[in-house]
């Protein structure tokens, strides 16, 4: 798999998974989209609901799931919380950002 059908596909499940949580917690509201803004090293996964932040950054070298530290930059450390490539793309995140570090 490459990475742009890694990224593609854990797209396709954040938004799938939005779907199902706004249907369950929030019936009244319309779930928020994602957008991936481009980069060097890393790719930005953008939530746009009524605001945008950011979700996560995803290493283009290596489909790691890092910690947004700001806009800008994921977290200095780059403690990988996930993979886009692994079986289970979203293990590492959750339905509001990418989980703490433990």
């Amino acid at each position: 798999m490459t990475y742009e059908d890694a990224l593609t596909n854990f797209l396709f499940l954040l938004e799938k998974r939005e779907k199902e949580h706004y249907a369950r917690m929030f019936p009244n509201l319309t779930p928020g989209r994602f957008e991936v803004d481009r980069g060097r090293k890393f790719d930005k996964i953008v939530h746009i609901t009524n605001q945008t932040s950011v979700y996560a950054f995803i290493k283009k070298e290596n489909g790691a799931i890092l910690k947004a530290a700001s806009w800008r930059a994921p977290e200095p450390k780059q403690y990988e919380r996930g993979n886009i490539f692994n079986e289970n793309p979203l293990e590492g995140t959750n339905e509001y950002g990418v989980n703490y570090r433990i």
